[in-house]
């Protein structure tokens, strides 16, 4: 029997009409919101405004922000239309002026009064707990707060000092409005926490089980380990936990990705640039600083923490050799940019509207190593060397040549480090490794069949001369070449030793 769905396609074209861009009337592309007086349009209705269509309002460049919840609903509309077969819901005719999201969704979140108006300054600045004010309301449980600053602009999934987002904190005090406005505004519902647990398996910890069906619902992956090699379902106390836990799990064809949702939302923003041109042409290192110079950002000329955009050269197919800069760049999970972006950034105004997507380096030297690179860190996971312990048998006054990358003892050590990995000064002795046993790497964690899974400790020697004479290759400790760890960090993972040829 076929479904007709009149009621469904009914309210959904109403629900299509509210979300339509407040100047053309059509389906907002890449929704903007303007922060004075919470009206929405497409990005290039209202890019070169200075007032507001609807309201007349003054604005200013730094007031047009982008809309996350608008984006969010405007996809669900598709699915849903897809699902019932309406794909028109956006060519039919409808007044923009008249439309009203705050009628519509009031239940969720509402445009802010004059009086609510939150600066976007420093909305996102932590105190010295680490926490910003979207940790503090919803500790106090304010739900009023939180929406407020989920509409200003506030980072759904920023961490505390201690690891903590704001969805984990809602989630340990069972607050279970706020956990659904954080997953509806673009809180990711996989996002690791402290010993690299997820929301879900808080929820599963403390028995919350209307918290856990949300996450659920909000396709939380139950099949995540953390610090101990632990799934949710691991730690359930009660039947219906369990039942919950081991229900079906949905085809990827069903879910809806927040993951693709929050990454889109941090391809599009960026307010602070700090950038290192590494190994580039005179004349396009003479045109970045003229750049920066009127844009106003910083150019380094060594790696550090503080870099956000690394730019390259790059041959025809965009791709760049490997070097320690790169190498950095892939464990810091910042932007590995092409030159032409220099070019395009000389011609803009507003250097944070170039879409840095289309400019981002395909492979150093491996395809689709710096996305996914830079996705790890902008989904909040944990580094590549998280949970692996490391001793170099090199010598600290020898510099190393590994393929195109020149390399010394405290350039490795450097990188262990900044991927969370931790660099031993005593080699390991495999018999005192017993405690060790419950930790799991966590890049190596989900796939049980992965050589490496339980493997925290590992030996670091270059072939020849001063070669350990002992070499250990047994589930928890291995003893491996200097060429092994490049290659994990150029392939950004933890490499099975077979593929190099090793036993």
């Amino acid at each position: 029997m076929e479904i007709q769905w009149m009621n469904t396609c009914s309210a959904l074209q109403d629900f299509a009409n509210v979300l339509r861009c407040g100047k053309c009337g059509s389906k907002p592309v890449s929704p903007v919101r303007l922060t004075n007086c919470g009206h929405f349009f497409c990005f290039d209705c209202i890019n070169f405004a200075t007032k507001c269509v609807k309201c007349d309002v003054p604005i200013q460049p730094k007031e047009i922000k982008p809309d996350h919840l608008i984006s969010n609903l405007t996809q669900h509309c598709d699915v849903i239309g897809e699902i019932i077969q309406k794909r028109d819901i956006w060519n039919n005719a409808a007044d923009a002026s008249n439309m009203s999201l705050d009628n519509t969704i009031s239940t969720v979140l509402h445009t802010p009064r004059k009086q609510d108006h939150i600066p976007m300054r420093n909305i996102n600045k932590p105190n010295h707990k680490g926490e910003t004010a979207l940790h503090i309301a919803c500790l106090k449980n304010n739900a009023e707060r939180v929406k407020q600053l989920l509409l200003a602009g506030a980072n759904p999934n920023t961490k505390d000092n201690a690891g903590w987002t704001p969805l984990q904190e809602a989630i340990s005090f069972g607050y279970i409005k706020i956990c659904e406005l954080l997953l509806t505004c673009g809180a990711s519902p996989d996002i690791s926490g402290r010993k690299n647990r997820r929301p879900l398996h808080e929820a599963v910890k403390l028995n919350r089980i209307e918290e856990a069906k949300l996450l659920l619902r909000h396709n939380a992956d139950r099949e995540q380990y953390d610090h101990f090699g632990k799934k949710p379902i691991d730690y359930c106390k009660s039947r219906e936990m369990r039942e919950l836990l081991m229900d079906l799990p949905r085809t990827p064809s069903e879910k809806v990705s927040n993951l693709n949702q929050m990454l889109d939302v941090s391809t599009r923003t960026c307010d602070k640039f700090v950038i290192l041109a590494s190994n580039l042409k005179s004349e396009n290192q003479k045109l970045l600083s003229l750049v920066a110079a009127r844009q106003k950002f910083k150019i380094l000329t060594t790696y550090r923490p503080s870099v956000t955009h690394v730019i390259v050269e790059t041959n025809e197919q965009n791709i760049t050799k490997s070097t320690l800069d790169v190498l950095f760049t892939i464990i810091y999970g910042s932007w590995l940019l092409n030159s032409e972006w220099i070019q395009l950034a000389a011609d803009m105004d507003e250097v944070a509207d170039v879409d840095l997507e289309v400019f981002e380096v395909n492979g150093a030297p491996i395809c689709g190593i710096p996305r996914k690179a830079r996705q790890n860190v902008e989904c909040k996971n944990p580094r590549l060397f998280n949970n692996c312990f490391f001793y170099f048998t090199l010598q600290t006054n020898m510099t190393y040549d590994v393929g195109d990358v020149r390399i010394t003892k405290e350039d490795l050590v450097r990188l262990v480090k900044e991927g969370e990995g931790t660099v031993l000064t005593r080699k390991p002795n495999p018999e005192d490794l017993e405690d060790m046993s419950q930790l799991v790497p966590f890049h190596a964690a989900n796939d049980l069949c992965h050589p490496l899974h339980k493997c925290t400790h590992y030996i670091i020697y270059v072939p020849g001369k001063g070669e350990p004479p002992i070499k250990y290759n047994m589930p928890h400790i291995k003893t491996l070449p200097l060429i092994w760890l490049i290659e994990c960090i150029e392939k950004f993972t933890l490499v099975d030793p077979a593929h190099l040829g090793l036993s």
